[in-house]
């Protein structure tokens, strides 16, 4: 009995053992945070100097500036739409709303793409046209602009524009212009830059604008006679501005909360520029990312999106995109409030040329990057040697008083300098008249101005001053 009993101890205690050693791989796996059966807390965002910061980014001004053909852009205007036909094709580069169409001649599809200005790019070419309509959703628009493109024509196409425009989808239109004649002896690679206000357009209840451009014979100054059928029009540089609701503003504030304790991302969103926003969140501590972004393109981000390589970029060719970025690490107890600070993660490149002659007929400037496309990690230090392979092409319209042009880089924040490297490719009436390459060191909220001759000593050094200004004097900008 005695053996029995000791035989059968042994075998409960083995069994005991056994479920100790089982007991841990039946443990429950710890739930994420937004998986807890606990208390969720409201923690309120709040972005210090708002009013300062969204100012900025609700206009292009330099945009507008660039693009502003006869002074109807003025600078307080968003480039809303934006062809340059460059793909060969009659998608818009910028657009507030994907619906947007090109039409003519009711339906007509024969447009051809032909070089543009600059000669390098492309235009869009129709055959045969009376009457070519742009159709633009109004929703998300607060108030319209300006209208503006470069055209010319065959020597049997027309000589002259009308601009109108129609709310009632076709069924009646309003003059913007009186007839628009092409100069005496305008030659065929010439353009003839068009403009017209649209500031006195009232949108009220209309949910679509159309923009239509009447071709007719104009005056043939002794040349071939015009032929409707065969004749061709010639337009490029199409661009639209106004200002849109802060509703309609897509890609505005992005966030993206991580667990500080597993790195697991468990909220994220995209706002309109917003004063205030809040998220729910358990106890727990955590990491925030906040991006601002400006443009009507969306923010370009990691495709997987981990703690540790978690990043954002910009393309090199959205020359006036302006992007903030803030971080914060907090700890959630309760309802809280966070006030974020946001920092400029680009820089300002300029050129200030130095001739003494005129530049008016340079075209395009074609600029490369030749340094690594610059990322930007919120809680990582990271490089990369990726290559941003577009090209930005600037189009100067360059004046007695202003021969310069700038445009925005992409750094991501640095606290260190580092290098930025460029190739310019400058054309003259279509060819290529030189290139060549410069040079320095920055890091992000840096303005940085070379200046120096474009034309003159094509053959000698380059001679490019360099002038930093290491950090912008406003108020926008506030340090981590």
């Amino acid at each position: 009995m005695k053996k029995k009993s000791k035989s059968t101890w042994c075998i409960f205690s083995c069994v005991f053992i056994l479920v100790l050693a089982a007991m841990p791989s039946c443990k429950k796996h710890a739930k994420l945070p937004d998986e807890n059966d606990e208390t969720i807390h409201a923690v309120k965002f709040k972005i210090k100097d708002f009013e300062a910061i969204v100012t900025p980014l609700k206009k292009q001004s330099s945009t507008a500036k660039r693009a502003a053909l006869n002074g109807a852009a003025s600078e307080n205007q968003l480039l809303l739409y934006h062809w340059t036909f460059d793909n060969s094709n009659t998608l818009p580069e910028t657009a507030l709303d994907d619906a947007v169409l090109i039409d003519y001649d009711n339906g007509k599809t024969n447009y051809d793409f032909l070089g543009g200005w600059p000669a390098s790019g492309k235009a869009i070419s129709f055959k045969g046209g009376k009457e070519i309509l742009v159709k633009i959703p109004t929703t998300g628009i607060h108030s319209l602009g300006s209208w503006a493109f470069d055209g010319n024509s065959s020597n049997t196409g027309p000589r002259a524009l009308l601009l109108s425009y129609s709310l009632d989808k076709g069924n009646s239109f309003s003059v913007l212009s009186d007839t628009i004649k092409y100069p005496p002896g305008l030659s065929l690679s010439a353009k003839v830059p068009v403009s017209a206000s649209l500031a006195g357009i009232s949108l009220g209840n209309s949910k679509e604008l159309w923009l239509k451009i009447s071709l007719f014979a104009g005056s043939r100054d002794g040349g071939a006679g015009y032929s409707p059928t065969t004749g061709t029009f010639k337009m490029d540089n199409l661009m639209i501005y106004g200002q849109v609701n802060p509703a309609a503003l897509p890609s505005k504030f992005y966030y993206h909360v991580f667990d500080a304790k597993s790195k697991v991302m468990v909220k994220s969103g995209v706002l309109n520029s917003q004063e205030t926003f809040d998220v729910k969140l358990p106890n727990g501590t955590y990491y925030l990312s906040l991006i601002a972004k400006n443009s009507t393109l969306p923010l370009i981000m990691a495709e997987a999106v981990d703690f540790e390589h978690f990043y954002t970029t910009n393309a090199f060719s959205e020359q006036s995109a302006e992007l903030f970025a803030g971080r914060d690490t907090f700890e959630v107890k309760g309802s809280i409030e966070r006030v974020l600070n946001l920092n400029r993660i680009y820089s300002e490149v300029k050129l200030s040329f130095t001739d003494s002659e005129d530049l008016s007929m340079i075209d395009s400037i074609q600029v490369k990057q030749l340094h690594p496309a610059f990322h930007y990690y919120p809680f990582m230090t990271r490089s990369n040697d990726q290559v941003d392979e577009t090209v930005l092409t600037v189009v100067p319209h360059f004046t007695t008083a202003d021969h310069s042009f700038s445009f925005n880089q992409f750094m991501g924040y640095y606290l260190n300098n580092i290098t930025i490297k460029y190739q310019f490719r400058v054309f003259k009436e279509g060819q290529l008249l030189r290139t060549f390459e410069l040079e320095s060191e920055i890091r992000n909220n840096v303005q940085i101005q070379f200046k120096g001759k474009l034309l003159e000593a094509l053959n000698g050094s380059l001679g490019f001053q360099v002038e930093k200004k290491e950090e912008w004097d406003d108020h926008v900008v506030i340090e981590y």
